[in-house]
């Protein structure tokens, strides 16, 4: 049995920002996209993760669709999977997810010795929120259809959550790299943040949330 997810759902559209289950030589298994640079990008697979593939089949076949698509990882490792019309909880699920690329891992841990402000170069599938444009805070926000034109649009706010020290404090951390006026940041499944900067864009490693506040889980529905 699966269940709608009630916290903080993607909102990435670009092809880079999300994994997928595809069918390969020895079956399904889990795709990236890796953006190698401006329209170079390279299809990883890895065939080492059965139980998350058949997470997120469950999903999709429970919504009468075909196996396979898209999902998403967040900062709790909760499996996030679009279907039926909204974001489906599948389970949670531990293991890392690591690609062998040009003889090397890609994940999205941080290769040792990276330092906040320099270029991320790992996977770019993260949930996005955003700095606040005073750089005080951190946001996200959730939309909700409320009639056959109209949508909701909720704000939740990091300091609600934790209290205004605790916001800014993180707040301030992540801006220093990000730079003025707030923007998008994004968290992953290891609770590391990157960011995107410039017109390319390119991506600046944040550091990681380590022992600062954070928005708290969302209460599941029980399976």
């Amino acid at each position: 049995m699966v269940s709608s997810y009630p916290g903080n759902i993607p909102s990435n559209v670009a092809k880079d920002a999300k994994y997928s289950v595809v069918h390969g030589n020895a079956g399904m298994e889990v795709r990236l996209i890796y953006r190698v640079g401006a329209g170079e990008r390279e299809l990883l697979t890895t065939s080492k993760h059965p139980e998350l593939v058949e997470m997120v089949n469950r999903v999709k076949l429970s919504s009468a669709q075909s196996p396979g698509g898209v999902f998403y990882i967040n900062e709790y490792q909760h499996v996030l999977v679009p279907a039926g019309g909204s974001y489906q909880y599948a389970g949670t699920y531990q293991r890392i997810l690591e690609f062998d690329f040009n003889r090397q891992v890609l994940g999205p841990r941080p290769p040792a010795g990276l330092q906040p402000g320099e270029d991320w170069q790992g996977p770019h599938v993260g949930i996005r929120y955003a700095l606040t444009a005073d750089g005080s805070d951190v946001r996200y926000e959730v939309k909700t259809t409320t009639g056959p034109t109209s949508t909701n649009e909720k704000r939740f706010l990091l300091s609600a959550a934790v209290g205004r020290a605790g916001a800014s404090k993180l707040a301030s951390r992540l801006g220093q790299y990000k730079g003025q006026g707030g923007g998008r940041i994004y968290i992953n499944e290891v609770r590391e943040f990157f960011a995107p900067v410039g017109d390319d864009p390119r991506y600046i490693y944040l550091g990681p949330l380590g022992d600062d506040p954070w928005f708290p889980a969302p209460q599941l529905s029980a399976n």
